[in-house]
């Protein structure tokens, strides 16, 4: 069953059928659209209509109730076909000229030429445009296709192998390119493909769809074009097989994405642009001051970046229209934008990325320049309030430090950095003293004091190097008491073995052939058994040194450290970094 509905044609009324009546309408409108470019053409198409009224009128004569599709293509035909429509003077001079050649009609002259107009709308050469009848996408790939030849499948399958190329491949193939192929060959084809997506018009009517196949634009070719039923199959409708599967699901998510991105993009830039106006506007003193160096600038180029935010906003907001105009466009509750529209639309996004690049490009400048003096101030405050006994000391090395005592006497080249964690020799997180110059440079004296009564003493710790030249020393009361320094030089075993992980191995050998599978010291034996396994069983370089017999004849203070200063070691370091913990000292009776 199909709804019929009534026309009037010339002052006549005929019922017709609804799917008649668009055909009809499609051909009538694009037979005014090509005679407007003639002068008198709107009469020739009023012509035109009343031939089509006479021949309804003849099917009314032979009994015929309702105007069918299948009647008005064979209108279309003959309407678009007869020899006398193309010789007739209607179609190649003006209304109301008068031939020239005189009563006979003078054959021998000739022809008067047509008129500009009439030969730029009779052109055949192509033009690009995008095919939405055969799209998958965007239609540009099937626009291409048409334009310069070739089954739009293999546009496709070229596009995807591209696409998917391996990056090394795509660089061996462009090695001459300036560019980057191997890194920006996917992102290059997006961009590319989206460009001329807005860029190229869309052939929406009879004519676009004729000059995109490249013929030329006359009544009988707007005939068969308008009769030629068009493709209204979606996608997603019938067989569609493996490959044209394929590139509907591509398109659907990669439309969607881009529906996403657009309309998250927009939420954000509004409260951006929201938050920006907030702050502003807002007094300083709802806001807590942290930075007074970044409220001065912000106070003095306020007017700067207002005009930088507001041609960023417009550079952000043109696309993002456009998205989601594209986005209820494909839901139908907006008409598509047109090619002007869009044309219009990018030359204005263009003037406003030019203004905002170049205008942006200046504040950054300004920006970077008080940043860099806001760190500056910033660096010298924090610096300034972590500095003891004029040397600086990050906040958890002083904290590690001072609790245990340690005080740094020397520290020359040290990258203000004394202490480390992450090797501790028995693979547990625990910080120990360490400095590190990879130029070798580093002066380095740190040392601990103790008030000692008589006796004999013992010093040892644990220590590691990366070169010779460091010491753990010790000496009572500034050389007062006997004048002698107690040294000891730390093992250069670098980072991995040492005799703290070689005695463990050792250690859990003897226990293992002695007592099995028997643990006599739980507690031992963990410690051990860490050591043992500490950098994957390789150790980290551990040695445990001692200075003996350190002689105290009466009470006195006894300074002990370690040092790579040879005024002190009466050495020059080698090594670019050094480690030490776990000082004991002892009295030995």
């Amino acid at each position: 069953m199909k709804k019929n509905i009534t026309i009037n044609l010339l002052g006549r009324l005929y019922a017709i059928d609804e799917d008649a009546y668009e055909l009809l309408k499609q051909y009538t409108d694009s037979l005014h659209s090509y005679f407007s470019r003639r002068e008198g053409g709107e009469e020739i198409a009023d012509d035109i209509e009343a031939r089509i009224a006479e021949l309804f009128e003849d099917l009314k004569a032979q009994g015929v109730l309702a105007i069918t599709i299948e009647h008005v293509q064979d209108i279309i035909h003959r309407v678009g076909r007869p020899e006398e429509m193309d010789e007739s003077p209607l179609l190649t001079s003006p209304i109301g000229e008068e031939n020239t050649n005189g009563p006979e009609g003078n054959t021998n002259e000739p022809e008067e030429s047509p008129s500009p107009s009439m030969g730029e709308a009779g052109k055949g050469a192509k033009r690009l445009y995008r095919n939405m009848s055969d799209r998958k996408l965007m239609g540009v790939l099937s626009g291409l296709a048409a334009y310069f030849g070739g089954d739009v499948l293999w546009w496709r399958l070229g596009f995807v192998a591209l696409f998917f190329l391996p990056g090394g491949f795509v660089s061996r193939m462009f090695y001459w390119s300036p560019w980057h192929w191997g890194i920006s060959i996917n992102a290059t084809l997006i961009i590319l493909y989206i460009a001329l997506g807005i860029l190229m018009p869309v052939a929406e009517t009879p004519e676009d769809r004729l000059r995109m196949k490249g013929k030329e634009v006359n009544p009988q070719n707007l005939a068969d074009e308008v009769s030629q039923p068009q493709p209204t199959r979606r996608p997603d409708e019938g067989h569609m097989g493996c490959l044209g599967g394929f590139f509907f699901i591509m398109g659907t998510l990669i439309r969607w994405f881009i529906y996403f991105v657009g309309i998250v993009l927009a939420f954000t830039l509004l409260a951006g642009i929201v938050g920006l106006i907030a702050v502003m506007t807002m007094p300083h003193s709802m806001i807590h001051e942290s930075d007074p160096t970044f409220w001065q600038f912000f106070d003095a180029h306020q007017s700067h970046l207002l005009i930088a935010s507001v041609l960023s906003l417009g550079v952000l907001l043109i696309p993002t229209y456009c998205i989601i105009h594209s986005f209820f466009s494909e839901i139908k509750m907006l008409q598509p934008m047109g090619f002007r529209q869009r044309l219009s639309f990018l030359i204005v996004w263009i003037g406003l990325f030019i203004a905002a690049a170049v205008y942006c490009t200046g504040l950054v400048g300004k920006i970077k320049e008080a940043e860099d003096k806001s760190h500056e101030i910033r660096d010298e405050q924090y610096r300034k309030g972590n500095t003891h006994d004029g040397i600086f000391y990050k906040p958890d090395e002083w904290d590690f430090l001072s609790e245990r005592g340690w005080r740094v006497v020397r520290a020359d080249h040290c990258n203000d950095r004394y202490t480390s964690r992450g090797q501790y020799y028995t693979g547990r997180d625990a910080r120990y003293i360490d400095t590190y110059d990879a130029r070798h440079r580093q002066l380095f004296t740190i040392e601990r004091t103790e008030d000692l009564q008589p006796g004999r003493y013992q010093l040892s710790a644990c220590v590691r190097a990366s070169g010779q030249g460091a010491y753990i020393y010790a000496f009572v009361d500034t050389l007062a008491e006997n004048g002698a320094v107690y040294l000891a030089e730390i093992p250069a075993d670098g980072n991995t073995g040492g005799g703290l992980w070689r005695e463990a191995k050792q250690w859990l050998e003897n226990e293992r052939r002695e007592h099995g599978d028997t643990i006599r010291n739980m507690e031992l034996h963990d410690r051990m058994w860490n050591i043992a396994h500490a950098n994957g069983e390789q150790g980290y370089g551990w040695n445990r040194i001692t200075l003996p017999d350190i002689l105290v004849k009466q009470p006195s203070l006894l300074h002990y450290g370690v040092s790579t200063v040879p005024s002190l070691t009466g050495h020059t370091w080698l090594g670019q970094w050094f480690s030490a913990c776990d000082f004991e000292l002892k009295r030995m009776e």
